[in-house]
């Protein structure tokens, strides 16, 4: 809902999504890009899927509160938090050179300055705080009989599976399809020959922050 309503807002002010200017004439690349995302969202639902599958009986008998819980909250807590800040930032540069009150090309500024691509980085460690909740609840023998998994040699390791297949699609998706990848080439094609710009990218991480 944060991410979407952000996303809407800055499409609404900038009048288009630069991120799909190339594909959005040619309807089999705009396809191919509606089944990703349809995909993306099915793997990022998987773990709740699962625990919303078990029995609220069964649920009930759980520790109130377990280390994963701790772990995983943590995680989903920090990287929303970490995504909110650096879309907050780069949104702030943006409206800033709009009037006129920076000629930056490029954010180096804040989180900007200790990943690349801090919003992505955000976006994949909160997925990983959600899978990490989910885990320790599908990995317990309350998930597995809640799961019907229970009973098989390979049940905990299918549990970690449906657990972690969300952040890992995330990480595929944004650091070798859609995120990083298309970021990192326009901004090499407009200020690759730069050397201001090629000292931002030696010194300040692709994806996990630098502190």
């Amino acid at each position: 809902m944060r991410l979407g309503s952000f996303l809407f807002a800055r499409i609404t002010k900038d009048g288009s999504d630069s991120r799909f200017e190339d594909i959005r004439g040619s309807p089999p690349k705009f396809l191919v890009a509606f089944f990703a995302q349809a995909t993306w969202v099915s793997a990022c639902l998987l773990p709740v899927l699962a625990l919303n599958s078990i029995t609220p009986t069964l649920l009930a008998s759980l520790p109130r509160f377990m280390a994963t819980d701790f772990i995983g909250l943590s995680l989903f807590v920090g990287g929303f938090g970490f995504e909110i800040i650096a879309d907050y930032q780069k949104n702030t540069w943006v409206q800033e050179k709009r009037e006129k009150k920076h000629e930056e090309d490029f954010l180096t500024r804040g989180l900007w300055s200790k990943s690349r691509h801090p919003n992505y980085f955000g976006e994949a460690t909160l997925w990983t705080g959600i899978a990490t909740t989910a885990a320790g609840v599908l990995v317990s023998n309350v998930g597995q009989i809640g799961t019907g998994l229970i009973g098989s040699p390979l049940g905990r390791i299918l549990a970690l599976g449906i657990a972690g297949i969300s952040p890992a699609f995330v990480l595929f998706l944004l650091l070798k399809v859609s995120g990083v990848p298309l970021s990192e080439n326009k901004y090499d094609k407009k200020y690759g020959d730069r050397a201001d710009y090629q000292k931002w990218k030696q010194n300040t991480p692709m994806f996990i922050p630098k502190f």
